[in-house]
């Protein structure tokens, strides 16, 4: 995941941009560089693909009931157990929706093999719309560069405390939605989490037709983070008989998600906040933030003052070694780069204390090159963005069901997520409702979700996870209760996903449910080895890209 400050940018899974090539490795054996070289087929022809991986690109019908309206490509990239035979393949959803699960996988393997092990075939999926996946979504198609800028300017101005900047926001979703109807075609309706699903399951049906096997009888494994949550558990109302090794980790709520509200996601997001002043306080001076406090509430106050003199005073940068042209931070930017923050306390907490020190004592020191703006003619226009098919897969899971008709409604909306989080409601708001307001794509009949039956067996009991305080979804609870015999696992830490923090007792219990489908014990909180502020700000971890919010 992928951090990012201004305006308003937010946690995305990275573009991957590969060259457009082939050529031979060592061992004179043809390596393909991009999915473009790999050819679309029916079934699963896997080539070698990016030094140490193969990829396949699988052709689909759009709608699998109507064949005749056509088909698209979906992206898999495989990383091959160690130990062999593997006991399976394991398909991974980073969250989004946009992120590509291709990429991640590419840039997280390692990571990926600490928590799932070596024995099974670890698979990124690119799901329907996603980076290497059709259909397209990308409404400024061959032109990522005024893509990227327009992304950036579309929140440039937006402050969830002026009446002016809501009327300017709510017209500008308009024109968005206007746009992208007129310049994405109608294979656009078939980009949504149900037509994902189904493609996991034809995935596993011809993975099983490769092997011999009965193709009725194939089993997916799963693992899902964030949104990966919301195409975990609809895969699972949709096909419960087919249901392998599902983790479904950092766990929205995913009938919100359906029902197009999204105001569910932050309830934790102020908790998240507080603990920032107790971890502080526990830190003492290892906490850049932290003067003698007499106690964490005294931390939070001198904090509330910096968010507060902020609000009044934006902050005017006009150094040319770290701007293009002069430009104002806003107390919506530095709310913005909070919520960011949250996602991984662990490694963003220093650098928050850091930041909130230099606006406390010298506002002029805030900034550096990557994090502030650039001028259009700089924007480098990565041949992916998870901005646009983010929106569009959440517009057409939506479908109506939550329409921000007009301002007063928007107006209304904003007021309901700051009711939910005085720290980053505001923001959060922004993200993904209002931007569906015009769109004119919505999802055929048999791929509208149809919600939780509340009774839906699986053919394996699922394992839910989840931090101790996630601040953009905490609804593991909630929705393993839709799934009877399914186990929440949590962990000590604070921050959206299990990889935020390293414990043996999660990875313990992951590993044995893979390798045997024993659940934990309900109600086990694992410790966690690492918490902020035990280890210097890393600067990797900090890594800055253009985007939007995302889960």
């Amino acid at each position: 995941m992928i951090l990012q400050v201004w305006p308003l940018f937010g946690l995305v899974t990275s573009a991957f941009a590969s060259p457009l090539s082939i050529r031979n490795n060592e061992t004179n054996e043809t390596i393909a560089w991009s999915f473009s070289d790999i050819p679309v087929s029916s079934s699963l022809n896997w080539v070698p693909c990016f030094n140490n991986f193969t990829c396949a690109n699988l052709e689909v019908p759009l709608d699998y009931d109507d064949p005749s309206i056509g088909t698209t490509n979906v992206a898999f990239l495989r990383k091959s157990a160690s130990q062999e035979p593997a006991k399976g393949d394991i398909l991974i959803n980073p969250g989004g929706p946009g992120g590509s699960g291709v990429a991640y996988t590419m840039q997280a393997i390692f990571d990926l093999e600490r928590l799932l092990g070596t024995t099974y075939n670890i698979v990124g999926m690119d799901p329907r719309g996603v980076n290497n996946s059709g259909p397209n979504l990308d409404c400024f198609e061959g032109r990522p560069a005024v893509r990227d800028y327009y992304d950036t300017q579309y929140y440039a101005d937006y402050d969830p405390k002026s009446d002016t900047s809501l009327v300017n926001q709510f017209q500008a979703a308009g024109g968005f939605g206007d746009w992208c109807s007129r310049t994405l075609k109608q294979d656009a309706n078939y980009a949504n989490t149900p037509a994902t699903a189904r493609d996991m399951l034809q995935y596993a049906e011809k993975l099983a037709e490769s092997k011999g096997e009965d193709p009725d009888a194939a089993k997916v494994n799963y693992y899902g983070v964030s949104y990966g949550s919301t195409l975990g558990t609809t895969f699972a109302e949709l096909f419960p008989n087919r249901v392998g090794r599902f983790i479904i980790d950092g766990v929205v709520d995913v009938e919100d998600h359906y029902g197009g509200s999204w105001t569910q996601n932050v309830l934790l997001a102020d908790k998240a906040v507080r603990s920032f002043f107790k971890f502080c306080f526990e830190a003492g001076p290892a906490c850049a933030f932290y003067r003698n406090d007499s106690s964490p509430e005294a931390i939070g106050r001198r904090f509330d003052a910096v968010l507060e003199n902020v609000e009044k005073n934006p902050i005017p940068i006009s150094d040319p070694a770290i701007v293009d042209f002069p430009v104002i931070i806003k107390a919506t930017d530095i709310r913005g780069f909070l919520l960011l923050a949250l996602y991984d306390a662990n490694a963003q907490f220093q650098f928050l204390a850091q930041l909130f020190l230099g606006l406390e004592q010298n506002v002029a020191a805030f900034g550096t090159a990557d994090t502030m703006p650039k001028a259009e003619c700089n924007w480098d226009g990565d041949a992916y963005s998870s901005v646009q098919p983010k929106l569009l897969i959440a517009c057409n899971d939506m479908n109506g069901r939550y329409n921000i008709s007009t301002v007063d409604k928007w107006r209304s909306y904003v007021d309901t997520l700051e009711g939910i989080s005085q720290y980053v409601g505001g923001v959060w708001a922004s993200i993904i409702t209002l931007q569906c307001r015009s769109l004119q794509f919505a999802p055929p009949e048999n791929q509208v979700f149809k919600g939780f039956s509340k009774t839906t067996r699986t053919n394996t009991p699922m394992l839910f996870t989840s931090n101790r305080i996630d601040p953009v979804a905490s609804s593991a609870d909630k929705m393993a209760a839709f799934f009877p015999g399914s186990v929440v696992l949590k962990q000590d830490a604070v921050g959206h996903g299990l990889q935020v923090a390293k414990s043996n007792c999660t990875s313990g219990h992951l590993l044995k449910f893979l390798e045997t489908g024993e659940l934990p014990s309900p109600g086990i909180m694992c410790d966690v080895e690492n918490k902020p502020f035990e280890s210097p700000v890393s600067a990797k971890r900090r890594l800055l890209k253009r985007g939007h919010f995302g889960l």
